[in-house]
């Protein structure tokens, strides 16, 4: 079936992976998973991200570059 929304959570900022995010997944993985989705068909592709962990507000605003 193809989805309205494909969602796949970044978790967390780049330098915080390894403290918030299980190991077996991780940053770069996430982006190419969503860049996947897009090249497929799907319109909407969406990601979650926690706060809190002692990222920067720069940090934060890489991610959601990356995540555009």
């Amino acid at each position: 079936a193809k989805p309205d929304v494909f969602a796949h959570n970044i978790e967390t900022v780049k330098s915080l992976q390894e403290k918030v995010r299980d190991r077996r997944a991780n940053y770069k993985q996430t982006l190419r998973v969503l860049e996947y989705a897009r090249a497929r068909g799907m319109n909407y592709t969406k990601s979650s991200i926690q706060l809190g962990h002692g990222e920067s507000d720069e940090e934060v605003l890489q991610t959601m570059r990356d995540l555009r």
